[in-house]
């Protein structure tokens, strides 16, 4: 079987498990977290998500536009895909007159907070079609068969940044795929991530703000493989405090992000080959987004505090 009918079948595949999802849930209850009644708000029939989640989803796509209007973010057609388990995230293709511009991933907080947990600019994005046929044609997986048979794809998303394909067969354990490089995931490891996951719930609470928000030009910096060079192994982490300043201005330095014990959730250690920085209320806050990825799987921007939790940047030395 072709790549191409591969694709198509695992888009098919995808639809008709949304299209099942849409028309079992009409709408979504949302509580707010200052114990007032739900509010219950209804997808729209051509989306795949809450309003309070289009509305989020348009803002960022707003701002992003301010850093390139050529990119046409403020004028893109915006498709979302919930992604399991359970209704927490939510990846949104852009689109303008018809081709890709990018993606973003939104993620519902314990706290019930919509937070734009990562983007991708251009055409490249999680979830790659045929990225999925090559590493299913690797484990001697046919796809089509395998649907026919009564067996399932899902598209999976766990915090903080773990994207990935969950491929469920008749009589055999399921099969975890990172949807950013096409590696095989601990089944172990991601079954009990599920169970947990399954267990918190999450809603939504009151998104209603004035703030407002800005994006600086995309800074990009060379690609590298971090298996190159393994000497940053040896070194000693970058302290906390000059990250930020290190990427932004020491342009001539390779930084590797290695999240040590817990790269399974990062698709890491990953090469940093980029940055943005966002702006809340004309400054008042900053946030920077850190490019990882761009050689062997897909460029990621994601929060730079988000990388700060689990993992460490190292200076790649000559």
């Amino acid at each position: 079987m072709t790549l191409g009918v591969l694709g198509c079948v695992a888009l098919f595949s995808f639809w008709s498990i949304a299209n099942a999802e849409q028309q079992k849930n009409t709408s979504l209850v949302l509580a707010s977290s200052t114990g007032d009644s739900p509010e219950h708000l209804a997808f729209e029939n051509d989306k795949l998500a809450p309003a309070a989640v289009q509305r989020f989803a348009e803002q960022q796509a707003v701002a992003l536009g301010t850093a390139n209007a050529e990119a046409h973010w403020k004028n893109a057609e915006l498709d979302f895909y919930p992604l399991g388990p359970g209704t927490h995230s939510w990846l949104v293709h852009a689109e303008f007159e018809g081709k890709p511009i990018g993606y973003m991933i939104i993620t519902t907080t314990e706290q019930g907070q919509l937070l734009l947990s990562e983007y991708g600019q251009g055409e490249s994005s999680p979830y790659n079609n045929e990225l999925l046929g090559q590493v299913l044609d690797r484990q001697h997986v046919n796809l089509e068969m395998l649907l026919a048979s009564g067996g399932e794809l899902h598209l999976r998303y766990a915090l903080p940044l773990l994207a990935y394909w969950k491929v469920e067969q008749l009589n055999h354990p399921a099969l975890y795929i990172d949807a950013t490089n096409g590696d095989v995931l601990p089944s172990e490891f991601l079954n009990r991530l599920e169970t947990d996951f399954k267990q918190v719930s999450a809603s939504i609470t009151n998104l209603s703000t004035t703030s407002s928000l800005a994006v600086d030009p995309l800074h990009l910096r060379p690609v590298f493989d971090p298996d190159d060079n393994l000497l940053w192994i040896t070194s000693k982490p970058v302290a906390t405090d000059r990250v930020q300043d290190m990427i932004q201005h020491e342009k001539n330095q390779e930084i590797v992000f290695s999240a040590d014990k817990h790269n399974v959730m990062y698709g890491g250690p990953l090469p940093i080959s980029g940055y943005q920085v966002w702006h809340r209320d004309q400054d008042l806050e900053s946030i920077p987004y850190v490019a990882i990825g761009g050689n062997t799987s897909i460029q990621r921007f994601v929060p730079l505090s988000t990388l700060q939790q689990d993992g460490h940047f190292y200076i790649v030395e000559p």
